[in-house]
């Protein structure tokens, strides 16, 4: 789930599944654009299985992915083979105009301006918002970025989700889905954010942003809009090796139903897989992330994490849905793993059934420990 601390010439990882540093060979030098990927296995020990169940690694994922520039132009796209449960997917594929120092335009399969980005998170787990669509989500549209002084400014018109196609549950991003009862479509979405980087302490930055999203829900089998709106509260804080981020989302899904089925849910999907969630709540979340200042022969980077999500379903249905990781994150040249401890309750990808609601199954707390070792280049 997550992604570097270190800047990357052509995409910034991300968790399930992750992007991170791009080497440079000779071959690579003599291309007109740049390649990408990686190769990488996981370990998963998950206390909610059957005894009998073998713990062990398997290879988990292949990336590739592409990026170049010509005059005023610049694209990129990454592709995934996801090996553990057997799929493959785009990432994104988007082109970007940059017609000045100030303000580009990008369009194509291209990230959501919502939120804090590019993560919400600094674990290969993600938090709750991605599983909810909120976090390192991408759409099919056209968003401009400027920037004026310390503000960053972005606003953005997405037609459809990345494939059009609801009932097409192989995906990267979490949209929402038609599971054969629960059948919506996303059918267009604005999204507006704003950002603030400012030093108010000697030696920090610190992140304050705003963000909202506005989109129409199309129900397939009345064939009538609903829509759905959200805003989220962002900030993030970086004092030497430290760092906090905190961000508040409010939700809500007005569907066009049809007469007898419950509101207060839609279906959401992604690897391969239907769920459930609350129509109408809000999450929380609070990382505090530690960049270890020493250092190591050969290791490049090792970084430690505490993140807690919340999401909290509104309606009489409602439930709330958790997950806290702790773990760090260590870079050896073109080696990077992820060593995590998950700890969810109702909580969908951590053996619960869904996420915000009370719809039995297992919604007691679990524990997952999670290893994933891959070579990016």
């Amino acid at each position: 789930m997550k992604k570097l601390p270190i800047a990357l010439s052509l995409v910034v990882g991300s968790g399930i599944g992750c992007s991170i540093g791009i080497s440079k060979s000779a071959i690579a030098d003599e291309l007109p654009f740049t390649l990408s990927g990686h190769a990488r296995v996981n370990y998963g020990h998950q206390d909610w299985l059957i005894p009998d169940f073998r713990d062990g690694f398997e290879f988990e994922s292949f990336k590739l992915g592409v990026a170049g520039e010509f005059d005023k132009f610049s694209y990129k796209a990454e592709y995934r083979w996801y090996e553990n449960v057997d799929f493959n997917t785009v990432r994104f594929a988007d082109l970007t105009y940059h017609f000045n120092d100030r303000t580009e335009i990008t369009g194509g399969i291209t990230q959501t301006p919502f939120g804090l980005q590019p993560f919400a998170s600094n674990s290969f787990w993600f938090s709750v918002n991605y599983y909810l669509g909120f976090e390192d989500d991408y759409d099919a549209g056209v968003k401009i970025n400027h920037t004026r002084g310390n503000w960053d400014f972005q606003a953005a018109y997405f037609m459809n989700d990345e494939y059009n196609d609801a009932a097409k549950f192989s995906r990267y991003s979490f949209d929402v889905a038609d599971d054969g009862e629960f059948r919506n479509s996303e059918d267009g979405q604005y999204n507006i954010r704003a950002n603030y980087t400012g030093r108010f302490i000697r030696g920090a930055t610190t992140e304050i942003g705003a963000s909202y999203q506005y989109g129409n829900i199309l129900n397939l089998d009345t064939s009538s809009s609903g829509d759905m709106n959200a805003y989220a509260l962002h900030m993030r804080h970086t004092q030497n090796d430290v760092k906090v981020e905190l961000q508040y989302i409010n939700y809500e899904y007005n569907l066009a139903a049809p007469e007898g089925q419950a509101d207060d849910r839609l279906a959401l999907s992604s690897f391969t897989f239907p769920f459930l969630a609350a129509a109408d709540g809000q999450t929380y979340s609070a990382n505090l992330i530690y960049s270890v200042p020493y250092d190591f022969d050969n290791i490049s980077s090792m970084t430690c994490y505490s993140e807690f999500s919340l999401a909290k379903g509104d309606d009489a249905s409602g439930k709330n849905s958790s997950q806290w990781v702790n773990g760090c994150s260590v870079g050896w040249d073109k080696l990077f793993m992820y060593v995590d401890s998950i700890r969810g309750k109702n909580m969908w990808f951590s053996g619960g059934p869904g996420i915000g609601l009370d719809i039995g199954g297992l919604q007691d707390t679990t524990h997952r420990l999670n290893i994933n070792v891959g070579i990016y280049f």
